[in-house]
This record gives C-alpha cells, structure tokens and sequence, in this order.
C-alpha cells in the first residue's frame, strides 16, 4: 500500500539531472494533490509519486489539499518558493475556470508553469438500457424527436462534462438540458433508474454500468477506444472528431521556476509514465496515460481555454461557485 503521507526514495537515479536540483536532493518534494485522500486523483498523485522517488532519489510527500473546485491546491502551490520543490497535480480545472472570464484568487496560467501531462479520463455519454436509441446517431434523432428537452445529468454545474453536453447539443442539434447533481454518484443513480435519460462524465463512475448492461454507452470523447469501455465508439469513428474531450490531468509548479529543473522534472515524469506498472496501475484507475513535454502541457491549456470560452458564451453558463 502507498503510504498515504509520504513517499521515501529506494535508490538514486539513473536520470541526469541539473546542479540545481542535485543540490536540493536532500530537501523533500512536496506534491500538492487538490483534493482529499481517497479518491482516484490522489491515488494517481502518489502512484507517480513513488515511482519517482524511487527513480531520483528524493523524499516526495504528497499533501492533499482540497476545496474551491481546485483552487486551493493550485494558490498553494502558486504561492510557493519557485525552486521545483513544490509541484501540484494539476487539473482540467486550470483551463476551465479562466474560461469563465471572472476574477480569481490565481491565475493557472499565469502563476503556476506547465511541467507534464500526466493523464486523461475521456468524457463518455450514456443512456439507460431501456432507452430505444443504440447508437449515437439514434440518441441524436430521438432527441429531435421529444416534445422538448431531454435531460441530462452530471456531477456538477459548470464542469468539463456539463461543458461537453452543450457542445453536443450545439453540434448536433439535439435539444438537451442540463440536470447538475452534487455528486457523480447521485447523478448515475437517477439514470440508471430512468429518471434522467441520460448520463454524461468520464468513463470510471458509469464504467460497471456500461459493462453490466444497465446503461449504453453512445459516445467516448478519447482519440482511440479506451480499455474500460472498450464498447463504447469513439467521437472519431462517428464522424465527429470535433466532439472529443477528456478531463485531464498533468503536473505544474510555481512560475518562475528555472527552466532546466522544469526540463529535469518532465524528464522524470515521462519516465515514470513508460513504466509499464505505472501505466497498468493508472489504467485501472481509468486514466489513459499521456506525458509529452512542457511546452505542449501549456499550449493545450491554453487552447481548451479558448474551446470552452466559446461554449460557455454560447450556452450562458454562469462560473461555478
């Protein structure tokens, strides 16, 4: 079992990494996860955490930090020295609430650097088993069909999977309406009893139902079909690349920390993803194992920002409180 407050190093690494950091390697890691202990993302946080500690050498203690929809976590981290001693499990949330256009107490971009992405988990729409639509394409003109709105639950009011249920709806015409729960749970429960006809959010919370047969799984917004819902088609095979999302996860750390111990971070990051039971671990969490380099990390923030600014404008979607 992963030590739930601190991960120890076993061995010094193998990767090269710059005078500045070997000089730190005495100085514990902090890795701030923003949410409490327990649920996927921190179990992701401290499965990378212990595989890096191992690879470089250095104590990494995982701190969660949860409350105001991530924000906590990330001033925490923005808030800190700039030495790449504090890093931060970064969410969708980084994009999304700028997306919003109201003040907040740190700006992702801005005060926090782009170190990796780590992960994503696709976005999936389902319906429950008893609804006449088999296909996506059937949903969509059963939808047209209905005297008016046809609902739809997720977790949350102003979040990726609401986000994504407009752009459906704008992209193809269907009248939908959202229903927010105050958790994924409850949301999932209401569909799989019929009361909402369908269900939108990443795969890991509607996953067992899909494959249970109480619910049908239309469409996943992953490039290619993910293992836990292998079922399911993807955005791209229907003919609707334009539909893809996932809520994704990645690592930054304070702006203004040096570039070459940025560099020496991805680095080890990147390699702590190619371990294959790394990636097996955070396959059964429902994460689709990505990393790739800093500079992509900031560029596909900044991108989604745009993405889902146009939605929320189009939609009327008031910020999240």
């Amino acid at each position: 079992m992963i030590n739930r407050r601190a991960v120890v190093a076993g061995s010094i690494a193998s990767l090269a990494m710059p005078a500045v950091v070997r000089a730190q390697s005495a100085q514990p890691v902090r890795l701030v996860v923003p949410y409490g202990p327990g649920g996927s993302t921190d179990t992701a946080g401290r499965v990378l955490a212990e595989r890096m500690a191992s690879d470089l050498g250095r104590t990494i203690v995982v701190e969660n930090r949860p409350g105001g929809g991530t924000m906590v976590g990330m001033l925490n981290v923005a808030k800190s020295k700039p030495d790449g001693n504090s890093l931060l499990v970064m969410t969708t949330t980084a994009a999304l609430l700028p997306a919003f256009d109201v003040p907040l107490q740190v700006e992702p971009q801005k005060d926090l650097a782009a170190v990796s992405q780590l992960a994503d988990i696709p976005c999936v729409l389902a319906v429950n088993a008893n609804n006449p639509a088999k296909t996506f394409a059937e949903f969509i003109d059963w939808v047209k069909a209905q005297p008016g709105p046809v609902h739809y639950s997720t977790s949350s009011s102003g979040g990726l999977p609401h986000l994504w249920g407009e752009l459906i709806a704008t992209r193809t015409g269907g009248k939908l309406q959202h229903i927010p729960y105050k958790a994924a749970a409850e949301a999932l429960r209401d569909a799989v009893a019929g009361h909402v006809p369908a269900f939108v959010d990443v795969t890991t919370p509607v996953d067992g139902q899909i494959n249970a047969g109480t619910m049908r799984g239309l469409i996943c917004g992953a490039p290619q079909r993910v293992a836990n819902v292998s079922s399911v088609p993807t955005a791209r095979e229907l003919g609707v690349p334009e539909l893809e999302a996932a809520v994704y996860f990645g690592v930054a750390t304070t702006a203004g920390t040096p570039a070459d111990v940025i560099a020496a971070w991805n680095t080890a990051i990147n390699a702590a993803l190619k371990d294959e039971t790394v990636r097996t671990r955070l396959t059964g969490l429902g994460f689709v194992p990505t990393g790739g380099t800093a500079d992509a990390y900031t560029q596909r923030l900044a991108a989604e920002t745009v993405r889902w600014r146009k939605v929320i404008k189009a939609a009327k979607i008031p910020p999240p409180v």
